[in-house]
């Protein structure tokens, strides 16, 4: 009995442990499963992230910054390495030895050097961007808490040209003006990241065919200047205004067709290799960020809308009161005195007060209206930083004075690039498009990556009206007109002078002895290739835009036309060297000093050019010479609703001369 027990307890006790065992080993094997699961499925990325980062690591490629292309490909701007000099103080065992070697070697004052190295972070820069020399005397110093480290310095092998408009970076790298800050995003530095292994002991290995990607250029810009034509601008630009010793000046030329900027020039100049070293005034793109009065320019558009709106015809005339006119007891004159003249005759001797008495039957709300269609009062949307709207009231708000005094250019403010894009549309029949200075994004070898879109177009006036105002426009060249002396030999010129008073900011009344000079206009006038406007600030010894500004129109024009393979008409002799002298009646304004000085070839002077710096004192700066000052008042002719004089006018005298 006890042994049949004692069998069935050994048969109860082996089941028991078989039992168990086969539990522990499937709950183990489905343990190991979950383990498995987890690691290779749930955690999958986790646990390749921890081993790459075990066993790879990565290299940054250093990219710098992207270049500046003009229309034709050639280099405006781009980065050449250079290496700068950092530190770690604390690494430094002696600093004050050290300091004085690196003074020596760097040429700079011990004492700043010395106070970089008790700086208590563990990095400094003790100078950026040195010399070839300098690193070389740098590493042989070897120095402990000091190193060279690669960097990239930027270059504008052209110095001075078009300087204000590409701008320039900081030390970092960052664009800080012009081109360079527009399109930071583009140009800036991004650099490459490459995966590579390492060892145990965390040394780097590169196990690829090919060898470690070399350091890459960022995208690049083309842009729509022309290197050539913008250096004859500002010679021709620099000439003009060192002959008149004159404030500043602007020139902007763009294409017709399509009003893309072929050349933007500002004197003063701007060398962005030494930005640093100038103030933040030589930075200023005048033609962008300046407002000034256009003077009798401002007739061009008057006449347009008033063609427009069929106020008046072309055969229409207006009395013009033999140069005198006054309403609410305020005067307009002209520089001479004219009677009847017809809208092309008051164009071509630019009467202010023919121009004070359309204003006046156009209206305020219908002037208006055409004067924001032309552009002006808003932003003309060019890929260029501190662009201003200029000033232009609501009409709403304009005077009977203000209406008047606007139909010549005055009461309102205008940049260089708004006046030339309006002249612009008349020039392509009438259609406003948009200027641009970019023509697309490149890469590293300067081929196209992406095209910008085509510009925005909007209609002003209708192409009838355009073709009149062209007529008018091409009679102000013609013998007897105010811009003689604009047109180059073989060419037809169609253009508008103005000449307008600067007002005094402490008197708040326009000074007697300072002018802006103007000269606006387009060539061929058949055909129409390059629009290009000239503003000369404060001239001294003449004032007149027929005098002072229309020279610098004929000699740009006369040398880029046949750049850009425009030959003459047949109506004209081929161009010489040289330009036509005209020969300007002697009731005109007075004549231009000849000094035309024969342009040096683009590739020698280009490699070195030095321009000239403005004179602290300027000869003659106080004399009243060779201004009229008895020269045109300003305002209207024809009766005026009694309605309109309602509001009182503040007293002023304005001189709107030719």
């Amino acid at each position: 009995m006890e042994r049949r027990n004692s069998g069935k307890f050994l048969n109860v006790r082996y089941w028991s442990c078989y039992v168990l065992f086969n539990v522990l080993v499937l709950s183990g094997f489905c343990l190991i499963l979950g383990k498995a699961f987890q690691l290779q499925v749930l955690e999958h990325s986790v646990w390749v992230e921890r081993g790459r980062a075990q066993t790879e690591s990565k290299l940054h490629v250093p990219a710098y910054r992207g270049s500046i292309y003009d229309r034709q490909g050639r280099l405006l701007s781009f980065s050449v390495p250079q290496r700068s000099l950092c530190a770690d103080p604390k690494m430094a065992e002696n600093s004050r030895l050290l300091s004085g070697q690196l003074a020596a070697v760097l040429g700079e004052p011990q004492n700043t050097i010395k106070r970089k190295f008790e700086s208590k972070r563990r990095f400094v820069w003790l100078k950026r961007h040195l010399t070839d020399q300098q690193a070389l005397a740098v590493e042989d110093l070897k120095g402990q808490g000091i190193q060279l480290v690669d960097d990239y310095k930027r270059f504008y092998p052209y110095r001075q040209l078009a300087g204000q408009v590409l701008g320039f970076v900081g030390l970092d790298g960052k664009g800080l003006e012009g081109i360079e800050k527009h399109f930071d995003g583009v140009l800036r530095e991004n650099p490459l990241k490459v995966e590579q292994v390492r060892d145990g002991v965390r040394k780097c290995l590169w196990l690829e065919d090919a060898p470690p990607p070399e350091p890459l250029e960022s995208y690049g810009v083309r842009l729509t200047l022309d290197a050539f034509l913008q250096y004859v601008c500002e010679y021709e630009l620099e000439k003009i205004v060192d002959q008149y010793q004159a404030r500043a000046g602007e020139v902007v030329v763009l294409d017709a067709q399509t009003s893309e900027v072929l050349a933007m020039a500002n004197w003063p100049s701007f060398d962005p290799n030494f930005a640093f070293k100038k103030n933040a005034d030589a930075w200023r793109n005048r033609v962008v960020t300046d407002a000034f009065e256009p003077g009798s320019t401002f007739k061009v558009f008057l006449m347009s809308a008033a063609l427009e709106e069929g106020i008046v015809r072309e055969s229409d005339r207006l009395f013009c009161e033999n140069g005198k006119a006054k309403i609410a007891g305020h005067m307009i004159n002209d520089t001479h005195p004219y009677g009847w003249l017809t809208m092309p005759e008051v164009i071509k001797y630019s009467s202010n007060i023919g121009a004070s008495k359309l204003a006046l039957q156009l209206g305020n709300d219908r002037y208006y209206k055409y004067i924001k269609k032309f552009g002006f009062g808003s932003l003309t949307g060019i890929e260029l930083p501190g662009e201003v709207k200029g000033l232009v009231r609501p009409g709403k708000r304009w005077r009977p004075i203000d209406l008047a005094t606007t139909g010549f250019g005055q009461s309102i403010g205008v940049t260089a690039l708004q006046l030339t894009a309006a002249i612009a549309s008349i020039a392509n029949g009438g259609e406003y498009i948009q200027p641009t200075i970019i023509k697309g994004i490149v890469d590293s070898q300067g081929q196209p990556v992406k095209y910008l879109e085509p510009r925005p177009r909007r209609r002003v006036i209708q192409k009838a009206t355009a073709r009149k105002i062209t007529n008018m426009m091409r009679k102000v060249t013609e013998e007897g007109g105010t811009g003689v002396n604009a047109v180059p030999e073989g060419y037809d010129v169609a253009g508008k002078t103005g000449t307008a008073q600067v007002m005094d900011p402490e008197t708040r009344r326009y000074a007697s002895h300072k002018y802006t000079s103007l000269f606006t206009g387009f060539v061929p006038v058949e055909r129409p290739r390059l629009v290009i406007t000239v503003v000369i600030h404060e001239p001294h010894g003449a004032i007149y835009g027929g005098v002072v500004a229309a020279p610098v129109f004929r000699n740009f024009a006369a040398k880029a036309l046949p750049h850009l393979g425009v030959l003459p008409s047949s109506k004209g002799a081929a161009p010489v060297p040289g330009v036509r002298s005209v020969k300007v009646n002697s009731d005109q304004s007075p004549k231009a000093p000849a000094s035309v000085q024969k342009t040096k070839e683009f590739k020698e002077v280009t490699k070195s050019r030095n321009v000239s710096v403005p004179r602290e004192t300027v000869p003659g700066k106080n004399s009243k010479e060779g201004l009229n000052t008895g020269a045109a008042k300003s305002k209207i002719s024809r009766p005026v609703p009694e309605s309109l004089y309602t509001l009182k006018a503040e007293k002023r005298d304005a001189k709107g001369i030719d």
